[in-house]
């Protein structure tokens, strides 16, 4: 049987074939580790899945239903993927003169400030951020002044909502 002209030059040109002999490992490898943050407990790492929350501190036995985490890349550092979906919210907002544009603002620590952090279809969008705060009784997104900016960067006792 003849070689396949297409295969030999593919394998010439492209080094990402030169590597692959045989199948990748699949099998069962799960890390399990302490941490302090997001939720004291230990946290297990599963392949294709990520890290998840298995057992809290000061528990007698693992969690139901191990509870994911996800890395957030606005404050750089891992949260439960329940507090995520609780910390984020879909808003649209005008800038200048422009039309509407959506954005999925993440509201850090403070509880009280919003950010902007993926854009109408789902992009990442890195810092800096631009401060927003979300105003009750228009129920909108809206800038914050920098008064309102100061006063939340010096107070860490705002409740969140």
């Amino acid at each position: 049987m003849a070689p396949n002209p297409f295969l030999c030059l593919r394998n010439l040109f492209c080094p990402i074939y030169w590597f692959q002999r045989g199948e990748s490992f699949d099998g069962s490898i799960c890390v399990e580790e302490h941490w302090s943050a997001p939720v004291p407990g230990i946290y297990r790492y599963i392949p294709k899945h990520g890290w998840h929350l298995v057992r809290r501190d000061g528990a007698d036995e693992d969690e139901y239903a191990p509870q994911p985490t996800v890395y957030c890349r606005i404050i750089h550092r891992y949260l439960l993927e329940s507090e995520m979906e609780e910390r984020c919210r879909w808003h649209e907002v005008t800038r200048g003169k422009g039309k509407p544009e959506k954005f999925l603002f993440f509201r850090l620590d403070d509880g009280y400030t919003w950010v902007a952090g993926w854009d109408a279809k789902g992009r990442f969008i890195p810092g800096p951020y631009r401060k927003w705060c979300y105003d009750k009784e228009s129920m909108t997104m809206r800038r914050m002044t920098a008064s309102e900016s100061a006063d939340s960067s010096r107070s860490s006792s705002i409740v969140p909502e």
